[in-house]
Parts: C-alpha cells; structure tokens; sequence
C-alpha cells in the first residue's frame, strides 16, 4: 500500500515506514528512531493540538490515526503490479500490441 501525506504543503509519498522516514528528516523532528519519534510526536500532538489517541503501535496505524483525527491528509493507493513486460515481446503480438510501426526503444522514452 503506498501513502500519500500531506502536511501543510509539504507531500510525502511511499510506503508507511518511507513516508516516516521522510517526516522524521523535517525540521524540529523528534531525534531517535522511528519508534521514538511516532511516541515522540504523539505527545507533541496531545500537548499542542490537545488531541489524544494517536496509534504509534507501527507505521501504518500511526499515519491512519493522523488521518482520522485531521492532523494530516492521508490518500491511500494499491500498490502497481509486479509483473513488468519487456517491450522487445510486447511489440506486434505479446501481451500489449502497439501495432505495426511501433519501435521498442520508442516504448523506453
């Protein structure tokens, strides 16, 4: 699953532990590591915001918890397929056709 989180107007986009990493290189982000810094900003979030309940059991629960109380814009996205296709075999009669006069190395551009 990937996310997408926005605070203010700065957008972070990847998976759950991605989109920490990020927020924790902001400015004025609690030290330590991740664990330390979802406790961290939770407190921080009760003391000046004076909302509770933030879930800071992992990643996931804790981006979704911010989400729910409005402390930050959370969209969510399945993640793209695995499966890539190689246009060498996809040209003229693999599993996507780009038709006659389609060149490979077109696709890679």
């Amino acid at each position: 699953m990937l996310y997408k989180v926005t605070i203010g107007e700065d957008v972070y986009l990847g998976r759950p532990e991605e989109v920490l990493a990020f927020m924790m290189q902001a400015e004025g982000a609690p030290p330590g590591d991740m664990a330390a810094y979802m406790v961290a900003m939770a407190a921080r979030i009760g003391e000046r915001l004076d909302v509770g309940g933030i879930d800071t059991s992992d990643e996931v629960a804790f981006l979704d918890s911010l989400g729910e109380k409005g402390i930050v814009q959370v969209e969510t996205f399945e993640e793209p397929s695995l499966e890539r296709v190689d246009p060498e075999e996809a040209v003229g009669d693999g599993p996507l056709a780009y038709g006659p006069g389609v060149d490979p190395d077109d696709v890679d551009l």
